[in-house]
């Protein structure tokens, strides 16, 4: 993660905490209480708002929240911010914080009500795609067992690398789900969320006649959608090393995966303000709600057209799938680059001119859930609609598309986080795991679309899940 401190102020300079706490309180007090100064100075002299300044060695960040500012010092040779990601942090605290400090009297909120709310602020500044390290992974603790089989019934676990009390529960998973005799596949990764120890695991399983190979990257909450949303590319090298007929042990194969660079989503590299939702309303006037479903729970999706609109279209409904790491082919004009992107396992976004369009056969079982949008005709088949996040982008179409784009990527890691919570059903039998299901669509609170868009995303991090519905 990238260091930072943030502080809580009043308008008046008084520091009320910061996170992670200044070894000298007396300079972090006065410190604080100049720079408030500072931003007063510039509103009502320059008549301009101030949002950031040099400050001896660090950057200096602010954002005003109610009768509050929230100060983000970040050390220069540590951290350099674009003009676009500093406007994200900024617009992220200010949704964060604005429900909790909305007509709060300052003098009335304590030291320890003034920590929560920075942990709550800072919790949400991190699950920002562009804040994640460029080796999130290396932050996860490695653990591998070795599972011995005498017959179906009859398993012995073997220590290997770390303590099996740690990963006891999703070790006693693998063998009730008898998962040393169910893969085909000789690696497979899954993901999972252990409520016992209220932290997710990733595990690979690796197949070897009588025995059974187990690696456990365990990684802390903060990690949770960082590798939900990797997890397409962990399959993918899981994927590689198969097909190479690797010869590593496991605790090798979770050092490549520890290894494995975040390269972000195709929105991280995109220009926000060339995006439109007006666009999108209008291109799909009545079936966006379908191809929300399929942007956000990782469908196939295949737009023809001219470049420019296919390119505007692809980039905005980016914005729907920050939650995933996945590769977008913009523009195919050949039939054979199309059928090939199109068998590819992650990608989610394709495009491609008319005609390459017309000359494919999309009759085919394997497009049987492949989503299909003619910007040219302005008709999409597909099958499932999203109606939480179509009421989203109604009421965001006329919006600042950089505040949409924030409140997009919260209502995803809403998404993300029931995903892993599904997740854990898989510790369980299929007597247990029923009810469970049948509450998260009687007490969620959101709309069933909304469930099943979690339980597909679930399912693909954690096949077990297809055992229990």
């Amino acid at each position: 993660m990238q260091s930072l401190q943030l502080s809580l102020v009043t308008a008046s300079g008084l520091l009320l905490a910061s996170k992670p706490e200044s070894a000298d309180d007396t300079q972090q007090i006065l410190a604080t209480s100049l720079i408030s100064a500072i931003i007063t100075f510039a509103k009502e002299v320059h008549r301009q708002e101030l949002q950031s300044i040099s400050y001896h060695d660090k950057n200096i960040s602010f954002a005003e929240v109610h009768d509050f500012i929230f100060i983000m010092e970040t050390k220069v040779e540590e951290t350099f911010f674009s003009d676009r990601q500093l406007a994200q942090i900024l617009e992220q605290i200010q949704l964060s914080a604005s429900p909790m400090l909305e007509g709060r009297d300052e003098t009335l909120i304590s030291e320890g009500e003034a920590e929560l709310i920075l942990e709550h602020v800072l919790h949400n500044i991190f699950n920002l795609p562009l804040f994640f390290s460029k080796n999130p992974l290396r932050e996860s603790e490695p653990f591998v067992f070795s599972l011995i089989h005498f017959d179906e019934t009859d398993t012995e676990i073997i220590e290997s690398v770390g303590k099996k009390e740690e990963t006891i529960e999703t070790l006693n998973m693998i063998i009730q789900h008898r998962l040393t005799y169910d893969f085909d596949k000789k690696l497979t990764g899954m993901l999972l969320f252990v409520p016992q120890k209220k932290t997710s695991e990733l595990v690979i399983i690796e197949k070897a006649e009588m025995r059974t190979n187990v690696g456990i990257l365990k990684f802390k909450p903060d990690l949770d959608h960082t590798v939900f949303r990797l997890f397409p590319l962990i399959e993918e090298k899981l994927r590689i090393l198969t097909d190479q007929d690797y010869n590593f042990e496991m605790l090798d194969i979770l050092d490549i995966i520890q290894n494995m660079e975040d390269p972000g989503n195709h929105f991280t590299h995109t220009d926000v303000e060339e995006l439109s939702l007006a666009f999108l309303s209008t291109a799909i006037p009545r079936q966006i709600s379908d191809v929300l479903y399929s942007v956000i729970s990782g469908r196939k999706v295949l737009l023809a057209g001219d470049k420019l609109t296919v390119k505007l279209a692809i980039d905005t409904l980016s914005m729907f799938n920050q939650h995933l790491a996945v590769k977008v082919q913009s523009w195919i004009t050949i039939q054979e680059d199309a059928i090939s992107a199109l068998t590819e396992l992650d990608t989610s976004l394709c495009g491609m001119n008319i005609g390459t369009f017309n000359q494919l056969d999309l009759s085919k079982a394997e497009y049987k859930d492949l989503m299909k949008i003619n910007l040219l005709e302005g008709t999409v088949k597909g099958q499932q609609q999203s109606e939480y996040f179509f009421g989203l982008f109604e009421k965001s179409v006329n919006e600042d598309i950089t505040k949409t784009a924030i409140k997009i990527f919260n209502e995803l890691r809403k998404l993300v986080s029931m995903s892993y919570i599904i997740t854990s059903f898989s510790l369980y039998s299929k007597e247990q795991a029923e009810p469970l299901f049948g509450n998260l669509f009687e007490h969620s609170g959101f709309p069933s679309s909304f469930v099943d868009k979690a339980i597909e995303l679930a399912i693909k991090r954690n096949p077990l899940l297809l055992k229990l519905i």
